[in-house]
C-alpha cells in the first residue's frame, strides 16, 4: 500500500491555530447572557452621541432624491436590505406585519442598499411589503446612520435623531420590543 505524504507540522499547527481563533471569535461574538439578543448588535458612534439624519438623502426607484429629514414629525424605522441578503428577505414579512400593527404611529422606510433596482422591486413584491421603499445607491445613508452590515434597522425619533441601531435579522417580536422600549408604544 502506497504511503500518503503527511503535511508538514508547521502547516498543521497554523491550520489548527486559525481554526481555533475563528471558533473563539465566533463564540465571543455570539455569546450573550440573553439568548434572545444573539445576532443583534447595538451600534453607537465612537463619540457616544447619536447621529441624526440632517443632510442625509435617499433615492426613489424613479430617480428622485428625497431628504430623510422630510420624514420628520413621526418616528421613522429605516430598514436596509438587499435582494441577495437572505436574513433581509426573511425579516421583511415581519417588518410588514409590525408596520400594519403600528399604522401611522411610525413611518417605515425600506432602503435597498447598493442593489439593482429591478431586483429590489421584485423582492419587495415577492415579500408583500407595502411600506415606503427606495434606494441607498451609494451606501451613504447606512453609513450616516451608523450601520455596517445587512440587514440593519435604525429607529429615528420624530426629530430625526437616532434612537437605536440594530444589526442582524429581526423578527416581529424583536421589532415590537424595540418600538415599545424606545417609543413607549403599547405592542
Amino acid at each position: 500500500m502506497p504511503q500518503v505524504p503527511r503535511p508538514p507540522l508547521r502547516l498543521l499547527a497554523l491550520s489548527t491555530t486559525i481554526a481555533l481563533a475563528a471558533a473563539i471569535g465566533t463564540y465571543a461574538l455570539l455569546s450573550d447572557d440573553d439568548p434572545a439578543t444573539v445576532g443583534t448588535v447595538t451600534l453607537t458612534p465612537a463619540d457616544g452621541s447619536a447621529d441624526d439624519s440632517d443632510g442625509v438623502s435617499f433615492t426613489t426607484f424613479e430617480g428622485d432624491t428625497v431628504a430623510l429629514s422630510s420624514l420628520r414629525g413621526t418616528p421613522v424605522l429605516v430598514n436596509f436590505f438587499a435582494s441577495t441578503c437572505v436574513p433581509c428577505i426573511t425579516e421583511m414579512p415581519d417588518l410588514e406585519a409590525v408596520h400594519q400593527e403600528v399604522g401611522d404611529q411610525v413611518t417605515f422606510l425600506g432602503l435597498a442598499l447598493q442593489d439593482r433596482p429591478d431586483d429590489a422591486r421584485a423582492l419587495i413584491a415577492r415579500t408583500g411589503v407595502t411600506y415606503r421603499t427606495a434606494q441607498d445607491k451609494d451606501g451613504s445613508v447606512i453609513a450616516a446612520l451608523g450601520g455596517t452590515v445587512l440587514p440593519t434597522t435604525v429607529l429615528l425619533d420624530a426629530d430625526g435623531s437616532v434612537l437605536a441601531t440594530r444589526s442582524g435579522q429581526l423578527d416581529a417580536a424583536d421589532l415590537r420590543s424595540l418600538l415599545a422600549d424606545e417609543l413607549g408604544l403599547p405592542l
